[in-house]
């Protein structure tokens, strides 16, 4: 599409009076709504927007959003090939990698991964009721736990999970489809976790994509650490779906509601409310879901543990920017080091973790 009128703004799907590339006010969103009372017909109704423009939209900007006048004139704000520098939904500054027809969008908040759009669809999940706010994570995409996993263990007080997902990254490298974000200790963080740190997350989008989380001790004494890309995919009908590569690993369960037995020879099914830590794991592990035709494949590198989740309906009654049916459609397998694989760093040594993801389609 080249035309500014393929995209009118239909309200309540994405925030119409702001350019969802720059975040800067929108004024003729009213009108390209189709209210005859907002004045005139859109300025954008007779112009050409370059492809290029065009091709930066976030994906939930597509078909709902105006883009303003001043970034519809200029060319597309991208820093080298594949990068593009917009916002996301709630007008936080955002990143988009593109490549191979797919698009990837990272928050800056929280360093987070918000989505992963190929050809098939979404392959990351995000909640129904998404809240997309400064200095919170986003349900779904891939959150990251750090410095600490679950509820923090001797003050209930601190945010589960860490600080890592709340705090502002900045972009301090990037490379064609790809970028690196980072950062690192300051007063408030110490306030929660008293010690020196710098902690890179690098994205990459090729016909894979991939995400290492880098974090180095900067300070003068030893410190441990949990880590976790919280991945949220899609899962069609989590009830047709399975992971594999799991089978005989060692594993405590930790839902309040779990299912009563299971063969542990299998692959894992989701029969109940699911919240499995498994150590000692391998490599590879791949998630089939049949209902979307599609296996998601996850090769991991410095990762000892994984975390398979579903909330199941109770749980997500309780649950944040989640409706009530949402348990249904996604499951979370997060790559990790937590527990008897927290990680120890002596003063000034580092520790990367990677996660590899390949999605295909099933053949029919």
């Amino acid at each position: 599409m080249s035309q500014a009128d393929s995209i009118p703004t239909r309200a309540g799907q994405y925030p119409n009076d702001h350019c969802p590339l720059c975040g800067g006010d929108n004024q003729c969103a009213n009108s390209a709504a189709g209210d005859a009372a907002a004045g005139p017909p859109c300025w954008c109704k007779s112009v050409q927007i370059p492809e290029a423009v065009l091709d930066c939209l976030p994906e939930q900007a597509r078909g709902v959003a105006c883009i303003c006048a001043t970034c519809a004139k200029q060319a597309a704000p991208t820093t080298v090939p594949g990068v593009h520098q917009i916002v996301d939904q709630g007008q936080r500054p955002a990143l988009q990698l593109a490549a191979n027809g797919q698009r990837v969008l990272i928050s800056l908040t929280g360093a987070q991964v918000l989505s992963w759009h190929t050809e098939h669809g979404d392959v990351l999940w995000t909640a129904s009721e998404p809240k997309y706010e400064a200095g919170k994570p986003v349900r779904g995409g891939v959150p990251l736990v750090f410095p600490w996993f679950g509820d923090h263990r001797s003050n209930q007080e601190l945010p589960a999970h860490g600080f890592a997902r709340s705090v502002d990254w900045q972009r301090v490298d990037q490379q064609v489809s790809q970028v690196t974000l980072q950062t690192s200790d300051t007063e408030a963080t110490r306030k929660l976790w008293n010690h020196a740190f710098r902690a890179e997350l690098t994205v990459a989008l090729g016909e894979t994509l991939g995400i290492t989380m880098t974090v180095t001790n900067t300070g003068d004494d030893t410190f441990s650490f949990e880590q976790a890309l919280h991945t949220y995919f899609a899962a069609g009908d989590v009830h047709e779906a399975s992971v594999h590569g799991l089978e005989n690993v060692t594993f405590l369960e930790h839902a309040r509601e779990p299912e009563g037995e299971w063969d542990h020879t299998a692959a894992l099914r989701f029969r109940a409310e699911t919240d499995r830590v498994f150590q000692d794991v391998p490599d590879e592990l791949s998630l089939h879901a049949k209902t979307l035709g599609r296996t998601v494949t996850l090769h991991t590198s410095n990762s000892r543990s994984t975390i398979v989740w579903n909330p199941w309906p109770t749980k997500t009654a309780r649950l944040s920017q989640m409706q009530a049916d949402d348990w249904r459609s996604f499951c979370c397998i997060e790559s990790a080091n937590v527990g008897d694989h927290a990680i120890t760093l002596a003063p000034g040594t580092s520790h990367e973790m990677s996660l590899t993801l390949r999605s295909s389609q099933d053949d029919p």
